[in-house]
């Protein structure tokens, strides 16, 4: 079995911020990392990075929670979707490359039929 590298889930938060998030971005610019932070440590989260997408309208968020919960989580995507800012959001649990390397010896244990054309 695969120790886990952290003792607590990583995810990163992947919005497409509307016009009118950039709008209210440019009128009174501040950084957003610093706005979110108190909204995640609230469940136990922190925040490590807070990224935009050069020539896009995305926006990255990469958070660390202790106590993982899956009410919180989508109590934070509900609460920030709800707010107009974005189009979409999606929130993706990350695992390091060794958790990856142990997810693939377990999937060359299993077995799987695919639908038949």
């Amino acid at each position: 079995m695969i120790k886990k590298e952290n003792a607590y889930g990583k995810y990163m938060a992947i919005l497409e911020a509307n016009p009118g998030a950039f709008k209210g971005m440019i009128q009174e610019p501040q950084d957003r990392k610093k706005i979110i932070e108190p909204m995640f440590a609230a469940i136990g989260g922190t925040v490590e990075h807070y990224w935009l997408g050069v020539g896009s309208n995305m926006v990255y968020v990469v958070c660390n929670f202790s106590n993982e919960n899956d009410i919180d989580l989508e109590a934070i995507s509900m609460l920030v979707f709800s707010s107009g800012i974005a189009s979409s959001m999606n929130m993706v649990k990350l695992m390091t490359s060794e958790e990856a390397v142990g997810a693939m010896k377990r999937a060359g244990e299993l077995s799987y039929k695919p639908p038949s054309n």
